[in-house]
């Protein structure tokens, strides 16, 4: 291994992933693609094709990461969708950001054009970075050591989207060194949630609200603290935080003032999350994982 970190993709014919790369220049990660469906030859591109694994996002990542452990000598995986535009500069930058701020789970922000389901995963521009209660499955970056304590909670996705692990994982580490980097913003490019019929989507839905209930946990879309460019965690109080966070977002609540009370909400600790840092073991009792 040669480089420290490590992007693990699930894609197929129409991926984005040639868009990752610079020919010639130098780059801080291996690039490991883990197909569902036959893909053309990569020709020129510094990438490893393993086997296709049929199936969604999380069925196939579940089979390669339990079956190959390569991926356990880097210190950072990132395993983004494959409609995902982002520069290799951009994921330089999100594993330089990472390894900085020694996040155990991450994500990159979502630019301001991006198709998106949830605000907090955008771009706010008066943040450097925020640790956060919420880190979707979209583009989760994981410390190895994460990524090894979380691995069981795939077998958890009977139906391989993986619907619901975002509000369990953040649960299982209590809610500590998580965030978004909203330096590091990359777009995606494809509306989310979309099912091939109606069938598949009532499932998806019902094995997330299983997995929330039978785990006591629950999306928690609230922004801690506020990290500045120099990596250090802003004191802010309450008020000052929520009015920060809404002066980055204002050009997304001017499009959809819904967005305005949702964030009001999800900063108030009384119904948003519980008081942080949150101390010793996560509130509820968990099941254990399988």
């Amino acid at each position: 291994m040669s480089r420290r970190y490590l992007v693990v993709a699930r894609v197929g014919r129409s991926s984005l992933h040639p868009s990752w790369l610079s020919a010639g220049q130098p780059r801080s990660w291996d690039l490991y693609l883990c197909p569902y469906e036959p893909l053309a030859p990569q020709g020129e591109l510094d990438c490893t094709v393993g086997e296709v694994i049929a199936g969604p996002k999380w069925t196939g990542l579940r089979a390669l990461l339990n079956g190959w452990h390569g991926w356990r000598d880097y210190d950072y995986v990132w395993l983004p969708d494959d409609d995902i535009f982002a520069s290799q500069a951009t994921i330089d930058k999100i594993f330089e950001l990472a390894s900085a701020l020694s996040f155990q789970l991450c994500a990159p922000a979502l630019h301001e054009s991006s198709y998106y389901a949830h605000f907090d995963t955008l771009r706010n521009q008066c943040c450097f970075a925020r640790e956060t209660g919420f880190v979707e499955i979209m583009v989760p970056c994981f410390s190895a050591d994460a990524l090894a304590r979380l691995l069981p909670t795939l077998d958890l996705s009977e139906t391989g989207w993986g619907w619901g692990l975002d509000s369990l994982w953040p649960k299982l580490l209590a809610y500590r060194n998580l965030g978004i980097l909203d330096a590091a913003a990359v777009l995606h490019t494809r509306p989310v949630g979309m099912f091939r019929d109606a069938t598949l989507g009532a499932r998806v839905r019902a094995e997330s609200d299983h997995i929330m209930s039978a785990y006591q946990c629950a999306q928690v879309h609230a922004t801690f603290q506020i990290v500045d460019a120099d990596f250090r965690r802003c004191e802010l109080g309450p008020a000052a935080l929520a009015a920060r966070l809404a002066q980055g977002w204002s050009y997304l609540w001017a499009r959809d003032p819904q967005v305005l009370p949702w964030l009001l909400q999800a900063q108030q600790p009384a119904t948003g999350w519980p008081s942080y840092p949150i101390e010793g073991s996560p509130s509820g009792a968990a099941r254990p994982l399988p």
